[in-house]
Protein backbone atom coordinates (compact mmCIF):
# COMPACT_ATOMS: atom_id res chain seq x y z
CA UNK A 1 0.00 0.00 0.00
CA UNK A 2 3.05 2.20 -0.76
CA UNK A 3 1.19 4.20 -3.63
CA UNK A 4 -1.40 4.75 -1.61
CA UNK A 5 0.63 6.18 1.37
CA UNK A 6 2.49 8.28 -0.57
CA UNK A 7 0.13 9.75 -2.29
CA UNK A 8 -1.31 11.18 1.03
CA UNK A 9 1.62 11.98 2.44
CA UNK A 10 3.24 13.86 0.38
CA UNK A 11 1.57 16.60 -0.59
CA UNK A 12 4.30 19.28 -0.54
CA UNK A 13 7.70 18.03 -2.39
CA UNK A 14 9.54 20.18 -0.66
CA UNK A 15 8.48 19.84 2.83
CA UNK A 16 10.04 18.19 5.72
CA UNK A 17 8.97 14.52 6.35
CA UNK A 18 9.26 11.66 9.09
CA UNK A 19 9.13 7.92 8.05
CA UNK A 20 8.69 7.38 12.05
CA UNK A 21 9.00 3.56 11.34
CA UNK A 22 11.78 3.60 8.94
CA UNK A 23 12.95 -0.35 8.76
CA UNK A 24 15.22 -1.01 5.67
CA UNK A 25 13.87 2.79 4.58
CA UNK A 26 11.33 1.16 1.35
CA UNK A 27 8.79 3.79 2.23
CA UNK A 28 11.74 6.20 3.07
CA UNK A 29 13.22 5.74 -0.62
CA UNK A 30 9.46 6.22 -2.17
CA UNK A 31 9.30 9.48 -0.66
CA UNK A 32 13.03 11.38 -1.17
CA UNK A 33 11.86 10.07 -5.15
CA UNK A 34 9.25 12.24 -4.76
CA UNK A 35 11.36 15.30 -2.75
CA UNK A 36 12.83 18.21 -4.85
CA UNK A 37 16.04 19.39 -3.53
CA UNK A 38 14.23 21.78 -0.76
CA UNK A 39 12.65 18.65 0.58
CA UNK A 40 14.24 16.40 3.50
CA UNK A 41 13.50 13.42 5.07
CA UNK A 42 14.19 12.07 9.01
CA UNK A 43 14.19 8.30 9.31
CA UNK A 44 13.55 7.14 12.87
CA UNK A 45 13.89 3.69 13.65
CA UNK A 46 14.41 1.38 17.27
CA UNK A 47 16.80 -1.30 15.49
CA UNK A 48 19.81 -0.72 14.53
CA UNK A 49 20.23 -3.69 11.96
CA UNK A 50 17.35 -1.57 10.15
CA UNK A 51 19.40 1.22 10.62
CA UNK A 52 22.43 0.15 9.09
CA UNK A 53 20.61 -1.39 6.05
CA UNK A 54 18.77 1.86 5.46
CA UNK A 55 21.55 3.45 5.14
CA UNK A 56 22.36 0.69 1.97
CA UNK A 57 19.77 1.15 0.85
CA UNK A 58 19.15 4.98 0.79
CA UNK A 59 22.95 4.91 -0.79
CA UNK A 60 23.66 8.86 -1.75
CA UNK A 61 20.27 9.82 -1.36
CA UNK A 62 20.82 10.01 2.16
CA UNK A 63 21.90 13.19 1.81
CA UNK A 64 18.51 14.51 1.87
CA UNK A 65 17.93 12.28 5.41
CA UNK A 66 18.60 12.04 8.12
CA UNK A 67 18.51 8.57 10.19
CA UNK A 68 17.86 8.43 14.16
CA UNK A 69 18.10 5.24 16.09
CA UNK A 70 15.57 5.75 18.84
CA UNK A 71 11.75 5.14 19.38
CA UNK A 72 8.56 6.84 17.42
CA UNK A 73 7.18 7.78 20.84
CA UNK A 74 10.02 10.40 21.38
CA UNK A 75 10.01 11.99 18.44
CA UNK A 76 9.41 15.65 19.76
CA UNK A 77 12.88 15.07 21.86
CA UNK A 78 14.84 12.83 18.71
CA UNK A 79 14.06 16.08 16.33
CA UNK A 80 15.85 19.01 16.02
CA UNK A 81 13.68 22.09 17.91
CA UNK A 82 13.67 24.00 14.87
CA UNK A 83 11.32 21.86 12.81
CA UNK A 84 8.65 21.48 15.56
CA UNK A 85 5.51 22.53 14.48
CA UNK A 86 6.96 22.52 10.59
CA UNK A 87 6.62 18.99 9.65
CA UNK A 88 4.90 18.58 6.17
CA UNK A 89 4.15 14.43 7.18
CA UNK A 90 4.62 11.84 9.32
CA UNK A 91 4.70 8.36 8.27
CA UNK A 92 4.17 4.94 10.53
CA UNK A 93 4.02 1.63 9.60
CA UNK A 94 3.26 -0.28 12.13
CA UNK A 95 3.87 -3.80 10.72
CA UNK A 96 6.94 -5.99 11.47
CA UNK A 97 9.75 -5.93 8.90
CA UNK A 98 9.70 -8.99 7.23
CA UNK A 99 13.73 -9.51 7.63
CA UNK A 100 13.55 -9.43 11.24
CA UNK A 101 10.07 -11.58 11.41
CA UNK A 102 11.79 -14.36 9.49
CA UNK A 103 15.24 -14.41 11.80
CA UNK A 104 14.81 -17.14 14.26
CA UNK A 105 17.68 -14.88 16.09
CA UNK A 106 15.40 -12.63 16.70
CA UNK A 107 12.35 -14.21 18.18
CA UNK A 108 9.88 -13.29 16.56
CA UNK A 109 8.74 -16.53 14.85
CA UNK A 110 7.10 -19.82 15.94
CA UNK A 111 8.55 -21.39 12.72
CA UNK A 112 11.90 -21.63 13.61
CA UNK A 113 13.51 -22.42 16.73
CA UNK A 114 15.49 -19.90 18.22
CA UNK A 115 16.22 -17.28 21.27
CA UNK A 116 13.06 -16.76 23.02
CA UNK A 117 14.13 -12.66 22.70
CA UNK A 118 11.33 -10.61 20.62
CA UNK A 119 12.71 -6.66 21.63
CA UNK A 120 12.42 -4.34 18.45
CA UNK A 121 16.23 -2.69 20.25
CA UNK A 122 17.61 -5.76 21.31
CA UNK A 123 20.61 -3.84 23.40
CA UNK A 124 16.55 -1.89 25.90
CA UNK A 125 14.76 -3.91 28.37
CA UNK A 126 12.91 -7.24 29.12
CA UNK A 127 13.17 -10.08 26.35
CA UNK A 128 9.89 -12.34 25.98
CA UNK A 129 11.48 -14.93 28.02
CA UNK A 130 12.12 -12.51 30.92
CA UNK A 131 8.89 -11.17 30.85
CA UNK A 132 7.04 -14.54 30.39
CA UNK A 133 9.33 -15.84 33.60
CA UNK A 134 8.21 -12.52 35.79
CA UNK A 135 4.16 -11.54 34.81
CA UNK A 136 2.01 -13.16 37.02
CA UNK A 137 -1.26 -14.91 35.97
CA UNK A 138 -3.36 -12.31 35.73
CA UNK A 139 -1.12 -10.00 34.00
CA UNK A 140 -0.56 -12.97 31.46
CA UNK A 141 -4.03 -13.58 31.07
CA UNK A 142 -4.59 -10.10 30.59
CA UNK A 143 -1.56 -9.79 27.78
CA UNK A 144 -3.57 -12.69 25.31
CA UNK A 145 -6.71 -10.98 26.69
CA UNK A 146 -6.18 -8.13 24.95
CA UNK A 147 -4.12 -9.97 22.06
CA UNK A 148 -5.86 -11.66 18.93
CA UNK A 149 -5.45 -15.47 20.34
CA UNK A 150 -8.96 -17.23 19.91
CA UNK A 151 -8.26 -19.87 23.01
CA UNK A 152 -9.45 -19.16 26.40
CA UNK A 153 -6.83 -16.60 27.59
CA UNK A 154 -6.41 -17.88 31.48
CA UNK A 155 -6.00 -21.50 29.77
CA UNK A 156 -2.85 -19.62 27.93
CA UNK A 157 -1.63 -18.17 31.36
CA UNK A 158 -2.21 -21.06 33.13
CA UNK A 159 0.05 -23.41 30.60
CA UNK A 160 2.59 -20.82 30.88
CA UNK A 161 2.51 -20.79 35.14
CA UNK A 162 2.95 -24.54 35.09
CA UNK A 163 5.57 -24.77 32.21
CA UNK A 164 7.98 -22.11 33.98
CA UNK A 165 7.92 -23.99 37.94
CA UNK A 166 9.57 -27.41 36.17
CA UNK A 167 11.52 -25.68 33.06
CA UNK A 168 12.47 -22.25 31.80
CA UNK A 169 10.29 -20.63 28.71
CA UNK A 170 14.23 -19.60 26.64
CA UNK A 171 13.58 -20.29 23.17
CA UNK A 172 10.63 -20.35 20.97
CA UNK A 173 10.55 -23.81 20.30
CA UNK A 174 10.09 -23.19 24.35
CA UNK A 175 6.92 -21.78 24.26
CA UNK A 176 5.29 -23.61 21.16
CA UNK A 177 5.39 -26.71 23.14
CA UNK A 178 3.72 -24.77 26.42
CA UNK A 179 1.06 -24.15 24.12
CA UNK A 180 0.28 -27.14 22.79
CA UNK A 181 0.49 -28.81 26.23
CA UNK A 182 -2.14 -27.07 26.90
CA UNK A 183 -4.27 -26.56 23.59
CA UNK A 184 -3.04 -30.42 21.92
CA UNK A 185 -4.92 -30.08 18.11
CA UNK A 186 -6.31 -26.72 18.62
CA UNK A 187 -2.68 -25.46 18.52
CA UNK A 188 -3.01 -23.79 14.65
CA UNK A 189 -0.53 -21.72 13.02
CA UNK A 190 -2.76 -19.45 13.03
CA UNK A 191 -3.25 -19.22 17.07
CA UNK A 192 0.26 -19.50 17.52
CA UNK A 193 0.48 -16.53 15.25
CA UNK A 194 -1.83 -14.74 17.56
CA UNK A 195 -0.14 -15.77 20.80
CA UNK A 196 3.30 -14.69 19.35
CA UNK A 197 2.45 -11.36 18.49
CA UNK A 198 0.82 -10.51 21.52
CA UNK A 199 3.70 -11.33 23.80
CA UNK A 200 5.68 -9.34 21.06
CA UNK A 201 3.86 -6.26 21.75
CA UNK A 202 3.93 -6.75 25.26
CA UNK A 203 7.64 -6.75 25.32
CA UNK A 204 8.08 -3.86 23.11
CA UNK A 205 5.44 -1.79 24.71
CA UNK A 206 3.88 -1.19 21.12
CA UNK A 207 0.05 -0.13 22.09
CA UNK A 208 1.49 2.55 24.83
CA UNK A 209 4.31 3.61 22.10
CA UNK A 210 1.36 4.62 19.32
CA UNK A 211 -0.97 5.72 21.97
CA UNK A 212 1.95 8.34 22.88
CA UNK A 213 3.22 8.87 19.34
CA UNK A 214 -0.60 9.76 18.18
CA UNK A 215 -0.52 12.17 21.34
CA UNK A 216 2.48 14.08 20.28
CA UNK A 217 3.03 14.04 16.52
CA UNK A 218 0.14 16.20 15.72
CA UNK A 219 1.84 18.74 17.73
CA UNK A 220 4.96 18.63 15.04
CA UNK A 221 2.94 19.29 11.75
CA UNK A 222 2.38 22.41 10.45
CA UNK A 223 -1.48 23.17 9.60
CA UNK A 224 -2.25 21.16 6.80
CA UNK A 225 0.48 18.52 7.77
CA UNK A 226 -0.45 14.66 7.00
CA UNK A 227 -0.10 11.90 9.30
CA UNK A 228 -0.26 8.45 7.59
CA UNK A 229 -0.38 5.27 9.78
CA UNK A 230 -0.48 1.59 8.38
CA UNK A 231 -1.78 -0.69 11.16
CA UNK A 232 -2.12 -4.20 11.00
CA UNK A 233 -4.16 -5.33 14.81
CA UNK A 234 -7.63 -4.11 15.49
CA UNK A 235 -6.32 -3.09 18.76
CA UNK A 236 -3.60 -0.38 16.92
CA UNK A 237 -6.70 0.70 14.38
CA UNK A 238 -8.78 1.69 17.35
CA UNK A 239 -6.33 3.86 18.57
CA UNK A 240 -5.75 5.49 15.42
CA UNK A 241 -9.60 6.15 14.84
CA UNK A 242 -9.64 7.67 17.49
CA UNK A 243 -7.59 10.85 16.43
CA UNK A 244 -10.83 11.73 14.33
CA UNK A 245 -12.58 12.57 18.25
CA UNK A 246 -9.41 14.60 19.44
CA UNK A 247 -8.24 17.90 20.34
CA UNK A 248 -4.91 19.03 20.39
CA UNK A 249 -2.76 22.07 22.14
CA UNK A 250 -0.04 24.05 20.19
CA UNK A 251 2.56 23.79 22.28
CA UNK A 252 3.79 27.11 21.16
CA UNK A 253 0.49 29.21 20.89
CA UNK A 254 -1.61 27.55 23.48
CA UNK A 255 -4.00 27.32 20.41
CA UNK A 256 -6.34 24.38 19.62
CA UNK A 257 -6.06 22.32 16.50
CA UNK A 258 -7.93 19.09 15.44
CA UNK A 259 -7.16 16.74 12.94
CA UNK A 260 -9.15 15.77 9.67
CA UNK A 261 -9.60 12.65 8.50
CA UNK A 262 -8.18 12.25 4.74
CA UNK A 263 -9.96 8.55 4.92
CA UNK A 264 -13.67 8.02 5.59
CA UNK A 265 -12.77 4.45 6.00
CA UNK A 266 -9.27 2.92 6.52
CA UNK A 267 -7.74 1.78 2.89
CA UNK A 268 -6.76 -1.90 2.45
CA UNK A 269 -4.69 -3.92 0.21
CA UNK A 270 -6.41 -4.09 -2.97
CA UNK A 271 -7.16 -8.17 -4.09
CA UNK A 272 -3.70 -8.54 -6.16
CA UNK A 273 -1.35 -7.06 -3.62
CA UNK A 274 -2.93 -8.95 -0.86
CA UNK A 275 -2.33 -12.19 -2.72
CA UNK A 276 1.31 -10.85 -3.49
CA UNK A 277 1.85 -10.17 -0.27
CA UNK A 278 0.24 -12.70 2.65
CA UNK A 279 1.25 -10.04 5.19
CA UNK A 280 -0.12 -7.52 3.95
CA UNK A 281 -3.64 -8.63 4.05
CA UNK A 282 -4.81 -7.36 7.39
CA UNK A 283 -3.45 -3.80 6.82
CA UNK A 284 -5.43 -0.67 7.46
CA UNK A 285 -4.30 2.97 6.25
CA UNK A 286 -5.58 5.58 7.73
CA UNK A 287 -4.23 9.27 7.38
CA UNK A 288 -5.40 12.85 9.09
CA UNK A 289 -4.37 16.39 8.32
CA UNK A 290 -3.85 19.27 10.88
CA UNK A 291 -6.58 21.27 10.82
CA UNK A 292 -6.25 25.16 11.60
CA UNK A 293 -6.10 26.42 15.08
CA UNK A 294 -9.64 26.46 16.32
CA UNK A 295 -9.62 28.77 19.71
CA UNK A 296 -7.02 30.28 21.98
CA UNK A 297 -6.82 29.05 25.44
Amino acid sequence: MAAEALDLLVHDPAGLYVDGTLGEAGHASLILDRLTAGGFLFGVDRDPQALRSAALKLGSRAERARLIHGNFRDLAPLLPAEVHGRLSGVLLDLGLRSDALDDPARGFTFQADGPLDMRFDPSVGESAAELLARLSLADLTRIFEEGTTRADPRRLARAVVAWRKERKLATTGDLVRCLRSALGRWTTPKLLASVFSAVRMEVNHELSDLEEALRIVPTLLRTGGVLCVLSYQSQEDRRVKALRRAVFTDPTTGTSFAMESLTRRPLGPSRDEARRNRRARSARLRAFRRMAATTAS
